[in-house]
Parts: structure tokens; sequence; C-alpha cells
């Protein structure tokens, strides 16, 4: 498996509903976020004299190092996505819409449903909730998926949001196994910083903020993304389905929540180890891309 060879995939795209208030010059024409056909990008300027300078394309910078990055790796698959929710560029790298297990990712996905659907909910349950996203604790995570359909949270997020690469497990009992991707998970991100509650918003992004570094069961969640200091992170590992080490970081990237990262991957069972050594590099690649 892997991304060598593989055509690069990059995207300039912006929702109106987002509702940023760009630069003077801006996107216009966008047929839809998360669609796979070319969209038209035409450039608006303001009637003065001088010209405006065109937008930043950072997301964009940090696709095209990824898919550069992947292209050297042996093997494994490396999908990234991200939205610069400043200037409404989207971007992601060849693997972005590969399907792949979501781990612990599918925590987010129980914790949206249930916030968005219940309303108040109880403090016995929000701690479950809190412990799930933060710790990464699986025993509440199971509590969640027992108490709150677990599998039907998944289909109604998957459609209210539109996650087409989003579906749950086959069996039912295995919510690590339900199957997302890069572009869906950024896309999951979004609502909740936009779309949900303020109340569950902030509740959300600060589980996730004040996630420590050693997770449920002793795991170091100290790589990818969260390697570095950052605004909320969800990390996500699992092994050894298929013979492959299953390792995600996906979240924000500063405290202004500027930038919306999906970094997904699925590597050989060699050991968490390994594994989090490389999704630490692509994510300082991703970086790098987007500081540039």
């Amino acid at each position: 498996m892997g991304v060598r060879g593989e055509r690069r995939r990059l995207s300039l795209r912006r929702r109106a509903a987002f509702g940023l208030c760009l630069p003077v010059a801006v996107v216009a024409g966008v047929l839809g976020l998360f669609e796979a056909s070319a969209v038209k990008v035409e450039e608006v300027r303001a009637p003065v004299a001088a010209p405006a300078a065109p937008p930043e394309h950072r997301a964009a910078a940090a696709a095209g190092a990824i898919d550069d990055w992947a292209s050297d790796q042996d093997s494994g698959v490396f999908a990234m996505a991200v939205l610069d929710r400043r200037t409404g560029e989207y971007a992601e790298s060849g693997g972005a819409r590969t399907t792949l297990y979501s781990a612990s990712l599918s925590k987010l996905v129980v914790a949206v449903d249930v916030l968005d659907r219940s309303g108040r909910i109880g403090e016995p349950d929000l701690d479950l909730v809190r412990r799930a996203l933060g710790p990464s604790e699986d025993e509440a995570m199971n509590a969640l998926w027992e108490r709150f359909d677990g599998p039907g949270a998944i289909g109604r997020v998957a459609g209210a949001l539109g996650l087409s690469d989003t579906r749950p497990p086959a069996d039912p009992a295995r919510w690590g196994e339900t199957l997302t991707s890069a572009r869906d998970v950024v896309r999951l991100f979004e609502h909740v910083l936009t779309g949900m509650d303020p109340a569950d918003r902030d509740f959300v992004m600060t589980a996730l903020h004040d996630a420590p570094a050693t997770g449920g069961g002793g795991f170091d969640q100290r790589y990818g993304l969260g390697a570095v200091p950052s605004s909320g992170v969800k990390s996500a590992w699992m092994c050894c389905q298929q013979a492959r080490t299953t390792l995600h970081s996906a979240g924000v990237t500063d405290s202004s929540h500027r930038f919306v990262v999906a970094l997904l991957s699925s590597q050989p069972a060699v050991g968490y180890g390994p594994a989090r050594e490389k999704l630490t590099e692509a994510a300082t690649v991703l970086r790098a891309g987007l500081d540039n």
C-alpha cells in the first residue's frame, strides 16, 4: 500500500457556509468543499488602483509537501486533509479519500452525536464523553457505544454532515473498525467548531486540549500533531487488524483554530514506536508547509 507514484490531488475550495470574511482577493465559484471535480478560481478585485495580493496557499503547500514525503516511504498509507479557516482554502493529499479504520476517531463521532441530539445530558454521561475524548479511554467509549447506539451514531453523523467515506463497522461491537477518511475527519472538526452549540463546542475542544500525554492503557499520545503544543488534537491508535498499525492524529494546530488538519495512517504492524515516529515525521513536514 502507500501513495508512491500516485498523482498529486490538491484542491483549493471554499464553502460559502463557512461564513468567513476573506481578504480582497477571494475564491469564488466553489462547487462544494469536498467534491472531486475541479473548481473554477476567479480573482475579484476591489475598485482601487493597485490589485490586492493573492490569498496564501498554505493548505496546498502542506498537501504537496505530504505527497512528496509520502512518495519516499517504503510502505504504508499516509493521508492528509487540511482546511485554512481564515482564507477558506481546502487541500488534500493523494490519500485523503482513502477509507481507513477510524480507531479512536470514532469517539469524536459518537461525542458529536450525543451532544448534538441529546440536548442537556447528565454529568455522568458528560464525564464519559470527556474521558473518551481526552485520555481516550476505551472503557468510556464502550459505555457510550452501548448507551447511545454507537453504530446508529456513526450513520446519523455521516448523513447529517455529508461524510461520504464514513460508515459503521461491519461488526457492530468493534467501534474501532468504523471506517472514515482524512477529508471526512476535517469536515467533522469543522462541524465541531462552527456547527455545534457554543457550549458543546467548548466542551469538546477543552477535552481535546486537556488530553494528557499518556492516554488510556498507558499509551503515549505525544506523536503526530500532538508532538508539539497544539490547541486540540484527537489521537487514535489500533493494532493489528489485517497486519496493520492504525495511527491517526487530527485536530487544530493553533489557538486561533486557523488550520484544521487530519493526518491518518495505516502502517505495517512493526510496533507502535516506529509508527509514532513516522507519523510525527509526517506532521513535521505538514507543519513546515503550513508555516511557509
